[in-house]
């Protein structure tokens, strides 16, 4: 930046060239692939476009199997370099939260022909502009089909996306879906238990939506659920009737861990879940909130700790 003074002050910007953001960029890379070979947390780094470009062309990347890049500045084009990448083929573990993606970049990848990036298992892009339609159409494609773990929370994941989850056949080994902060309603609900995945899933979290009774009635009561063990609701608006509902559900008697906290219910609702008779495997059972994952079985002795029935309350 040059000043020249005189009354008028100008300012030159100084962009350097991709060739020196390459030297610079493989300078910091190297001593931390040496150190860590196999895995690489670029997160808050101001990574963009370029950066990306330079990370997909740098071999030493090769060896990396888990890659942090959240909370950066990676764009839709930015997501095809990386996933179209040979030296990242590799990567088994890819965070991309916090960015600046969007549901046309998505469908994008969904379309293309060259992805290399085909052995995750891990995929988080929570919190970006990703569009109900985007998600959708990535959940129909098959460049996902080693995919254990994936977060689309955050972002405008909808009833497109639970017909999607209904219906997809190429994600056979999916066990974790994240959808914290969706826009699913009882529609979508409706269509997401007619597949095969809620029969497959582990852990699923739809906590922070809008969910209410004739929800969590859909969900509680449908002959599915045969492998899960985690299930997180917290944070949405059902009350009494979905809390008992919860508690007389055959179909989830295999929850190990249930976090229902900041929800309309009181300590009727809270009593029905905690005296279950079918919830019988239940070892982690939230129901208020502040409580840790390590406590337990907690019962309702503070129900001022419960959601409270204000809608606006968070």
């Amino acid at each position: 930046m040059g000043i020249e003074r005189g009354g008028d002050a100008e300012y030159e910007e100084f962009e350097p060239s991709y060739e020196e953001k390459a030297e610079k960029l493989e300078a910091t890379l190297k001593p931390l692939l040496e150190e860590s070979p196999d895995s690489l947390k670029l997160s808050g780094k101001y990574i963009a476009t370029d950066e990306v470009k330079i990370i997909g062309n740098y071999s030493l990347m090769k060896s990396v199997r888990s890659l942090d890049l959240s909370d950066n500045q990676i764009n839709d084009e930015a997501l095809l370099n990386l996933f179209e990448s040979d030296i990242l083929c590799g990567l088994e573990e890819l965070y991309l939260q916090i960015n600046f993606l969007t549901g046309k970049g998505l469908s994008e990848l969904a379309q293309s022909e060259k992805i290399k990036i085909k052995n995750l298992k891990v995929l988080v892009l929570s919190d970006n502009r990703l569009s109900d339609l985007s998600i959708a159409e990535m959940l129909l494609s098959n460049h996902f089909q080693n995919l254990e773990s994936l977060d689309i929370g955050w972002n405008e994941a909808g009833n497109e996306t639970a017909k999607s989850l209904s219906t997809t056949t190429t994600f056979p080994k999916l066990k974790k879906l994240e959808m914290e902060r969706s826009y699913v309603d009882e529609k979508g609900f409706s269509e997401f238990i007619k597949g095969e995945l809620a029969d497959q899933l582990e852990e699923l979290d739809i906590s922070a939506n809008k969910i209410k009774d004739e929800s969590i009635k859909i969900l509680a009561q449908a002959p599915k659920w045969k492998s899960l063990k985690t299930l997180r609701i917290s944070q949405n608006r059902f009350g009494n009737e979905g809390a008992k509902a919860l508690g007389e559900s055959v179909s989830m008697s295999g929850l190990i861990k249930l976090y229902a906290g900041r929800n309309y219910f009181d300590a009727e609702g809270a009593q029905a879940i905690y005296e279950s008779k079918t919830l019988k495997k239940l070892k982690t059972l939230v129901i208020k909130e502040e409580v840790d994952d390590g406590s337990g079985l907690v019962n309702y002795s503070r129900p001022e700790l419960l959601r409270p029935d204000d809608p606006n309350a968070i």
